[in-house]
């Protein structure tokens, strides 16, 4: 049987070919004998780099990684001498570009960590764009670029992730085949200004969207219609509180997530969204800031009466807390799961807790959890009587504020199955500490609840566990 394994000759003007069997005979090259086109398929899903190594392998292979048609250039991954880095991956992607015979590209990815020349960037992204690329991605943390003006009336990408310091001059129907946006640290500049400080956006068929750190220049209300999305991510790191306004119409929309030091105005009620986050940081703001992004955080949540799960994380409760002469929160009829992940005082979570009517799962942080007497809860909202199944702490230590809270759930919660995160600090319990723990093991026996435990020495694990 014929050893099918490939063998290199040295000789770089001869072919490739296969190992000789037992009896001294030569297989076939089946691999230069195949149509040009499985050729390049073949070649096009190996690294950049190592594609171009194989013109060294005969004259017939010279040339044929010519005809590839993704592109994956990492300045730091494939050049490691940091002295020749930045000449070598120049030389490196315009011989690419200079002898590619591929008409068309179906990825084009460009990761830099070393400074170029602003003319150099923009040479390549157009001879991507000049190439109709479907998959574009750069990642360039150096400013002076600007875009080419076709790169925003190219029809040809259907995924595009920027990370790039530049000015975007958006059309109204741009990427009209985008599947997938990705905008990092882009300034978005509206050219109509000042005859109309809106824009709108149409992404027929846009499935997911993530907006980092980007800023909107002369821009008061932003529409964005994408029946199609799914997935929407906006993350600022700018302190200033944005005023403006952002509308979102996504029949399909399933989750949406906002994060950073502020907090625009988002208008979710056109779109479907089933999950949604809020992460704001108020470490940047006076007390009239976290109000403000409170109210702005009520006002997107009054917009999503059918989630059917919420996070709420970092400083999030505390800026709804402080927001209390805004718009009461809806009834969030839908809402199954329920996450906290933040301070939070009682007055703000009992407010969560009777707009849930229907909760049967809550994940709650203990961290800044203060004593209150649970039993005065008058009405106890409703989800805690019929419907709560599942209660999941995190920084529960085991104190009396926590132990209280606990003992809550366990009295009142009729439907209650799993609570899990407990720690149990036997050193320092009190009585009524000493009652919960039994009252815990008398409801759920040795299953669906758990507990770790303070061990300092080997007596207290003899203790617990011998």
């Amino acid at each position: 049987m014929v050893d099918e394994s490939i063998q290199i000759d040295r000789d770089a003007g001869k072919k490739p070919r296969l190992a000789a069997d037992k009896e001294g005979n030569e297989g076939e090259d089946i691999i230069s004998n195949m149509p040009e086109t499985i050729i390049c398929q073949i070649l096009s899903l190996l690294p950049t780099k190592d594609v171009l190594r194989t013109c060294v392998l005969s004259k017939d292979w010279e040339y044929k990684w010519t005809g590839i048609y993704n592109i994956d250039i990492n300045d730091v991954q494939r050049f490691s001498l940091k002295t020749t880095r930045k000449t070598s991956v120049v030389n490196f992607v315009d011989r690419i570009f200079i002898l590619s015979r591929n008409v068309s590209l179906k990825r084009f990815r460009l990761l830099c960590q070393q400074k170029y020349d602003a003319r150099r960037m923009l040479t390549w992204i157009s001879a991507a764009l000049m190439r109709n690329v479907e998959d574009l991605e750069i990642v360039y943390n150096f400013e002076g670029v600007v875009l080419p003006r076709c790169f925003f009336d190219c029809n040809s990408l259907t995924n595009l992730k920027l990370q790039l310091p530049c000015i975007f001059r958006p059309l109204q129907n741009w990427f009209s085949k985008l599947k997938d946006l990705y905008l990092a640290k882009v300034e978005i500049l509206n050219e109509h200004a000042p005859s109309t400080s809106q824009l709108m956006f149409e992404f027929p068929v846009l499935e997911t969207l993530e907006l980092r750190e980007c800023k909107w220049l002369k821009v008061d209300f932003v529409e964005i219609n994408a029946p199609s999305l799914t997935k929407f991510n906006v993350c600022s790191n700018v302190s200033e509180i944005e005023n403006f306004q952002m509308k979102i119409s996504a029949a399909k929309l399933v989750k949406f997530a906002v994060s950073g030091l502020s907090l625009g105005i988002f208008d979710l009620s056109a779109s479907s969204v089933c999950c949604a986050s809020v992460d704001f940081m108020s470490y940047a703001c006076d007390l009239q800031g976290i109000r403000k992004n409170g109210l702005h955080a009520r006002l997107l949540l009054k917009g999503c009466s059918g989630l059917n799960h919420l996070q709420l994380l970092t400083d999030s409760m505390e800026a709804i807390d402080q927001s209390k002469q805004g718009p009461p929160l809806p009834k969030f009829i839908m809402l199954k799961r329920l996450e906290i992940s933040t301070r939070c005082k009682i007055e703000a979570f009992l407010e969560f807790l009777h707009s849930t009517p229907y909760l049967e799962r809550l994940r709650l942080n203990m961290w800044d959890c203060d004593d209150y007497d649970y039993d005065s809860f008058e009405p106890i909202p409703s989800c805690i009587v019929s419907h709560l199944s599942e209660v999941e702490f995190y920084g529960f230590k085991g104190m009396k504020p926590h132990v209280h809270l606990a003992d809550f759930f366990l009295k009142n919660a009729v439907e209650l199955k799993m609570m899990s995160g407990l720690f149990r600090k036997k050193c320092e319990e009190r009585r009524a500490e000493k009652n919960f723990w039994a009252r815990l093991k008398k409801v759920f026996g040795d299953g669906n609840f758990e507990v770790n435990y303070e061990i300092k020495n080997m007596a207290d694990f003899e203790r617990l566990f011998g």
